[in-house]
């Protein structure tokens, strides 16, 4: 059974009860309504739209950008507390970025993970990329990319809901095995037309 959360600023969420920022959170695509339909007494979160300079933001933020700020939360591969990135929801398709110049280090295709990529980047840090609908064709395992280089498309791959687009994003620093992932949300550059939960 699905549970209904309203954010004020516009956002009907869809979550199924494995977590209100857990996996499912992105299940259904976030419904725009106006934000003066939603009562004040419904609205247990609020949509705050963050503008900062940091790590360069791994999707073109047009036309959603709904950042579920879930690192820590649920994780249907994990279990409670085993979600070691943040969700972003998008629509269908929207261009996913390398967010620091490094090489591909690993292309996924899990269960879980769906098609992906993971970047070494030259700060020494890897990051994950998960649930892309499609990879750059030109790009291989080895290749070097650079800052804002386009290297897939947002889908709903792996253990996402069909339907539930969004980018899984983990940044995991070293130096090796680059074992314990970091919450990314305080380390992006949030364009400020997305809503963070």
């Amino acid at each position: 059974m699905a549970v209904l959360i309203l954010f004020a600023g516009a956002s009907v969420v869809r979550a199924a009860p494995d977590g209100i920022l857990g996996a499912a959170t992105v299940s259904q695509r976030a419904e725009r309504i106006p934000a003066e339909s939603v009562p004040a007494e419904s609205v247990p979160a609020e949509s705050v739209p963050v503008e900062s300079t940091g790590l360069q933001f791994p999707i073109d933020p047009r036309p959603v950008c709904e950042v579920f700020d879930n690192f820590g939360g649920f994780s249907k591969s994990r279990g409670s507390g085993g979600h070691q990135g943040v969700d972003i929801g998008t629509d269908f398709r929207q261009e996913v970025y390398a967010v620091e110049d490094g090489v591909l280090y690993r292309e996924f295709s899990g269960s879980g993970s769906g098609l992906g990529w993971g970047l070494h980047g030259d700060s020494d840090t890897k990051y994950r990329y998960y649930h892309l609908d499609e990879l750059v064709e030109d790009l291989a395992v080895d290749d070097r990319v650079t800052s804002g280089q386009l290297i897939g498309w947002v889908g709903d791959t792996g253990n996402a809901s069909p339907g539930g687009w969004h980018l899984h994003f983990e940044v995991r620093p070293g130096p090796e095995p680059h074992g314990t992932p970091v919450d990314p949300v305080p380390l992006l550059a949030v364009p400020p037309v997305c809503n963070v939960y």
